[in-house]
């Protein structure tokens, strides 16, 4: 029984030592060491408010928005990088910290996929000067300004230059994004917490404008839209601005087989049959977008070779060909 306590309080011991030594990696002189094992996607937590700086890259592949980046409460890195970073202090350039707002940068994050605004003064022009989400941030379609701010969905999250004329990236109230002509505003509830489609097509995009409802609308899975309309479940209701014409802006659009833009691919699943869209040689395709109700999950309902990506059972989605 003695030699059991003796044991038992020895692996106590270590437990509280390995667990001190976690939690001094976390705050001795604010220095954080990231790891991408075996080129995956990986996260560390951190207190990004007052900025990360990238101290020292052990692999040489660490490069911000592309293989490292940060959010509110984490550092995630990825393809390999393998770095220490300092929190607690801006980088050069770059690490500025979740919410910071001075010295012409506004940081603005689309949290959890949802639709974000951040209040900045957009009349001198407003540029994306670096993406610090794993999400794309691409003008129009995940991030876009107006008189009020920046606003962000979709994973976006970035580092924007305010002030500055807005060239690179779009700018504010003088050069920034403009919905495209002739949209119209289409309300549709989801009444009773029932599946409801609401039929305005054909159309070429949806987007939503107002929420109404105190369920949230989220876009591929509470409302999504297609060629026919848009439609909307458990609860959702809001306003949605709709285009039957081009879009202007806004990305991928459908088409036969399949409509691409700047590197972007939107194909569906209609009649839940299966279909392939050509793109070309890519060296990776990634879902960036779901706008079916019926979800999206590679290697079941969708997938790719070298040239072709393939959609079934009712899915569809925008995908980014990297």
């Amino acid at each position: 029984m003695h030699r059991l306590l003796v044991v038992l309080a020895a692996l106590a011991a270590l437990c509280l030592a390995d667990l001190a030594h976690a939690q001094s990696k976390r705050t001795v002189y604010g220095v954080i060491r990231c790891q991408s094992p075996g080129s995956q996607f990986s996260s560390c937590p951190a207190d990004t408010r007052d900025g990360v700086h990238l101290v020292r890259d052990f692999s040489g592949r660490c490069r911000l928005g592309i293989s490292w980046g940060y959010s509110r409460d984490r550092i995630w890195v990825k393809d390999g990088c393998d770095a220490e970073f300092r929190v607690g202090s801006a980088g050069s350039g770059y690490g500025y910290g979740y919410g910071y707002q001075g010295g012409g940068i506004a940081v603005c994050e689309s949290r959890d996929f949802r639709r974000e605004f951040c209040s900045v003064d957009t009349r001198g022009g407003v540029e994306l000067v670096n993406q610090i989400s794993q999400s794309p941030c691409v003008h129009g379609r995940t991030w876009w300004t107006d008189a009020r701010g920046i606003h962000v969905s979709n994973g976006c999250a970035g580092e924007f230059a305010v002030g500055g004329g807005g060239g690179g990236g779009g700018g504010g109230v003088g050069g920034g994004y403009r919905p495209p002509v002739g949209g119209e505003l289409v309300r549709c509830e989801s009444a009773d917490f029932r599946h409801r489609r609401c039929q305005v097509g054909p159309l070429q995009e949806a987007r939503l404008v107002r929420q109404s409802s105190q369920s949230r609308c989220i876009e591929g899975r509470t409302w999504g839209w297609d060629r026919d309309g848009i439609w909307v479940d458990q609860g959702c209701a809001g306003q949605f601005e709709v285009y039957r014409g081009g879009r202007a802006g806004h990305g991928p659009g459908p088409g036969a087989p399949g409509y691409g833009t700047e590197g972007y691919v939107r194909c569906e699943s209609e009649d839940f049959r299966r279909r392939h869209c050509s793109i070309g040689p890519a060296r990776d395709v990634v879902l960036v977008r779901q706008v079916s109700q019926t979800r999206c999950i590679e290697g079941r309902t969708w997938g790719w070779n070298r040239d072709v990506i393939w959609v079934d059972g009712g899915c569809a989605g925008e995908f980014e060909l990297r």
